[in-house]
């Protein structure tokens, strides 16, 4: 019967794409956050459908839209994830290694980043679907971590597969949690009226609730990076620390010995012998091997397990032999973007327009804060979101130090919804001043 409805629903789901692109590009995110196979009991080939359909449907939409101001081939982010797009692919034509059975699949994933891009960049081009759009995303965000309160109630202990394909495990849905955590707390904190409040309060509660559950030690610590640059970054300070102290005064009788347990080993004296964290620092120390052998290419999407069984025995000097063993299994990954996937797999080549994206994003959220603070315009809501924004990508991007997160598409999303925010910010600016 769901099946049924939910076929049903895909025509609709066209014809307002047609109609509004900007309601079929939230309806392709939310899909992405809500993910269909969850709600067919791992029946992808169902869900998938509506993937296709709302994106296909809102390039039809799109086109149909008169030029806008913003043309996204004028934008930084959509030649960077262009070029990221036509890295991953080189990695894999210039790789000597045979090919794992997906590998093309994969870097076809990474393609649709850059049409989701393309589209944001045309699609969402002035403050108000800006903000719009992004409170959308943070209810979706929210309604996957209560459903994640729900699903740990009925047993599962660290909410495995409840993002489905969006992330890889438990740790890729911290590292959701922590990217949009800071945008709904910033809300709270500058928020002018009560309903406004209450609400950011609950997603904010909700969306800690779901990293916690997670018991991910790398969300754990993208959290507290989050909690420090929206610290640094808001404009409401004082109200900041105080919520951060009342909350960590009232909420800390209430966290469990076991989570307390799991993130005191972050830096527990006996951590060499718990081999999910040291096995990664093997597997760091390979991946570092490998970007040294292979530096501008790298050996090839997914080709990281293969190719880092050759360092097996050149790292065994000064390493616990069961440790080593244990890391060196073939299936093992790099459970890091950057050393288990980014440098080995795809090399310089990749890893500069990586880079250079978070880069400029970061110095021109710099320039533009200075230049609104200067012209005493710093209570502007869309630079509060991007706050929050900046603030969650920067823990997220250290999420990624402990996960393999190449392939999920919130970070690319985010860094291109940062920059539109920039640009609408600016082009503001250069209005009203060249107005006078």
């Amino acid at each position: 019967m769901r099946v049924l409805l939910f076929k049903l629903f895909l025509p609709i789901i066209s014809i307002v794409a047609i109609w509004q692109p900007f309601y079929g590009l939230f309806t392709y995110i939310f899909f992405n956050i809500i993910r269909p196979e969850m709600l067919f009991w791992g029946g992808a080939g169902t869900g998938a459908l509506v993937f296709k359909v709302a994106v296909v449907s809102t390039i039809i939409g799109y086109f149909r839209l008169p030029a806008g101001a913003v043309k996204p081939t004028a934008c930084r982010e959509f030649w960077l994830l262009g070029w990221v797009s036509c890295a991953v692919v080189v990695s894999l034509c210039l790789s000597d290694i045979p090919l794992e059975r997906r590998a093309w699949y994969y870097a076809f994933e990474v393609g649709k980043y850059w049409v989701l891009t393309w589209l944001v960049l045309g699609i969402v081009t002035n403050r108000e679907s800006v903000l719009r759009i992004q409170n959308w995303i943070l209810y979706s965000v929210t309604f996957m971590a209560m459903w994640g309160v729900e699903q740990s109630l009925r047993g599962n202990e660290r909410l495995e597969g409840l993002a489905g394909g969006s992330a890889a495990d438990s740790n890729g849905i911290a590292a959701i949690g922590v990217l949009f955590f800071s945008i709904s707390l910033n809300k709270f904190i500058v928020a002018k009226d009560y309903k406004e409040r209450v609400v950011s309060f609950f997603i904010t509660g909700a969306i800690i609730a779901l990293i916690i559950l997670t018991q991910s030690r790398g969300g754990f610590v993208g959290l507290l990076c989050a909690i420090v640059i929206l610290g640094l970054t808001t404009r409401k300070k004082a109200v900041f620390v105080f919520l951060i102290a009342t909350s960590v005064i009232f909420a800390s009788p209430y966290i469990t010995g076991k989570y307390k347990e799991r993130m005191s080993s972050i830096v527990g004296v006996n951590e060499e012998r718990d081999y999910s964290s040291a096995s990664r620092l093997v597997l760091w120390q390979a991946g570092g091997r490998i970007f040294l052998d292979n530096p501008f290419f790298g050996v090839g999407l997914l080709n990281y397990p293969m190719a880092k069984m050759q360092y097996q025995r050149s790292l065994g000097g000064n390493i616990d032999l069961d440790l080593l063993e244990y890391s060196f299994q073939r299936y093992k990954v790099g459970h890091s973007t950057y050393l288990g996937q980014i440098l080995p797999e795809g090399g310089l080549f990749l890893a500069i327009p990586c880079f250079l994206l978070f880069w400029y994003v970061m110095v021109g959220y710099l320039k533009i804060k200075r230049v609104l603070n200067l012209k005493q315009e710093g209570n502007d809501p869309l630079l509060d979101l991007l706050t929050g924004i900046i603030a969650g990508i920067v823990g997220h991007i250290v999420c990624l130090v402990f996960i393999n997160g190449l392939y999920m598409m919130f970070l690319p999303l985010q860094l291109t919804f940062a920059g539109q925010i920039i640009r609408i910010l600016q082009n503001g600016i250069d209005e009203r001043y060249s107005a006078q």
